[in-house]
C-alpha cells in the first residue's frame, strides 16, 4: 500500500480544505508521511500570491509540531518553470518542478485550466497545430531537468487531461512522442522522479493517472524512478486510486518507489 503522498493544496492557494484537515484526512487514509505543497507564485497575474508564503510556512512548522509521532509532515513547493526568477525555494522540504503555462504571451494561458482554455491555446496560439503546442509543453519540462532543486517531476503529460473528453492531442503522432520521449530521456539523465499523479482522476477528467501507460512502460525500460502522488485539492481526494496507480505501476514492471524521507528521496519496494 503506498503510504506517502507529497502533492496535497490547500486554502493557501487553489485547494479546499485546510492544512490540518488534509493532515487528518490522510491519517484517516493510513497515510503515514505526507506534504502538501504550494503553488509557486508567477510573475504574471494568477490566483495566488507570493503574500501567501510566510503564512503557509508558519503555519506548516505548526502542523508539524502537532502530528508529531502520528505523522510525519513535510512542506513542499510544486514550482512552475516560470516561476524560479522570483521565488526563493530554499524553506522548503522539497520542490516539485512543474510546467502549467506555455510562454506564449505575456499572461499565458494554463494548459491544464479548462477544456476550452486548451481549444482556444492550440486554434490562437498555434494555428490548430496541437503537435507544435506539445513540442513546446514538452520542451519547458526540459527546465526541471536543468534544475537540481527539481526532484520530482509533476504530472509528465498534464497537458492530456482533457484527451478522454476532448481529443485534443494526438499520444501516436511522431511529432508528439518524440517530444515526450526527448524529455523523459532528459529527466532520466538528471535522475528526476517521475510523478504518478491520480489528481485528474479525482477531478472527474481522466480514468488513469499521468503519465500515461504508455509513457509509464517507456519509462520503465529506463529504469526510471517514480513516486505516486494525488494532486489533491480536497480532503476526501488524498489517496484517490492509490490502489489503481499500484497495480498499474506493478503492470508496466516497476518494483519500487521512490519516497521522501527528510534528506532526500530514496527507493521503497512496490509490492503490491
Amino acid at each position: 500500500m503506498i503510504r506517502q503522498n507529497l502533492h496535497m493544496h490547500t486554502v493557501f492557494d487553489d485547494g479546499k480544505d485546510t492544512c490540518r484537515g488534509m493532515l487528518e484526512a490522510c491519517l484517516q487514509q493510513g497515510i503515514t508521511s505526507a506534504g502538501i505543497s504550494l503553488h509557486s507564485p508567477l510573475p504574471f497575474e494568477n490566483d495566488w500570491s507570493a503574500a501567501e508564503t510566510a503564512p503557509f510556512l508558519a503555519e506548516m512548522r505548526r502542523q508539524k509540531e502537532a502530528f508529531e509521532g502520528r505523522l510525519t509532515v513535510y512542506t513542499g513547493i510544486e514550482m512552475d518553470v516560470l516561476s524560479t526568477a522570483v521565488v526563493d525555494d530554499s524553506p522548503f522540504d522539497y520542490v516539485i518542478g512543474s510546467v502549467h503555462h506555455l510562454p506564449v504571451r505575456e499572461n499565458p494561458p494554463g494548459v491544464d485550466h479548462m477544456p476550452e482554455v486548451t481549444a482556444r491555446l492550440i486554434a490562437e496560439d498555434f494555428g490548430g497545430d496541437a503537435d507544435a503546442a506539445a513540442e513546446m509543453y514538452f520542451r519547458e519540462l526540459l527546465r526541471v531537468a536543468e534544475n537540481p532543486r527539481m526532484a520530482v517531476c509533476g504530472h509528465f503529460d498534464l497537458l492530456t487531461k482533457f484527451d478522454e473528453k476532448y481529443r485534443f492531442f494526438d499520444p501516436e503522432s511522431p511529432r508528439y512522442r518524440r517530444a515526450a520521449l526527448y524529455a523523459m530521456d532528459a529527466l532520466c539523465d538528471a535522475g528526476k522522479i517521475f510523478e504518478v499523479n491520480t489528481g485528474a482522476i479525482s477531478r472527474g477528467w481522466r480514468s488513469s493517472p499521468y503519465p500515461s501507460t504508455e509513457l509509464l512502460r517507456e519509462l520503465r525500460k529506463r529504469n526510471g524512478r517514480v513516486t505516486v502522488s494525488s494532486d489533491a485539492h480536497s480532503r476526501d481526494a488524498v489517496a484517490c486510486a492509490f490502489p489503481q496507480a499500484e497495480a498499474l505501476l506493478l503492470d508496466c514492471g516497476f518494483t519500487e518507489l521512490w519516497v521522501f524521507d527528510g534528506c532526500s528521496f530514496v527507493p521503497e519496494g512496490l509490492n503490491g
